[in-house]
């Protein structure tokens, strides 16, 4: 009976091994799915940063307000060197011109709020080049 006992044990032992053997490489993997479904184009350009849009995000909301994903990337002026990446989901009303960042960095903006672009050429550039069409 002992012995039946411990070779259950075993097969139990080796099953959950193989489990989290699985669970690991699946959670290892998750940042790999993220930034794989994404189609950057350089929208914008300063010498302080550039602004992506992914192509492949663009949704219509309804009543003049889209949603697209953006990367932007901040830059050293003195040195022209990558210091900074954050990736937003926008919401844009086209009819009013204004923009609210509803996730940064995959977190959600729960009091994300309608802001102007106030004279940033970057996020300008991004209102008018989503907005021609809608």
């Amino acid at each position: 009976m002992l012995k039946i006992n411990q070779n259950i044990k075993n097969k139990f032992d080796y099953h959950l091994n193989i489990l989290v053997l699985i669970l690991i490489i699946f959670f290892n993997r998750i940042d790999a799915v993220y930034g794989s479904n994404t189609n950057w184009i350089e929208v914008s350009k300063t010498p302080a940063g550039i602004q992506y849009l992914d192509r492949d995000s663009f949704d219509i909301k309804g009543k003049g307000v889209i949603e697209v994903t953006t990367k932007y990337l901040k830059i050293d002026t003195n040195t022209s060197k990558k210091i900074e990446e954050n990736i937003y989901i926008m919401e844009i009303n086209c009819s009013t011109n204004k923009f609210k960042d509803i996730s940064i960095n995959g977190k959600k903006n729960l009091n994300a709020k309608w802001e102007d672009p106030n004279g940033d050429k970057l996020l300008d550039d991004l209102i008018s080049d989503n907005c021609e069409d809608v």
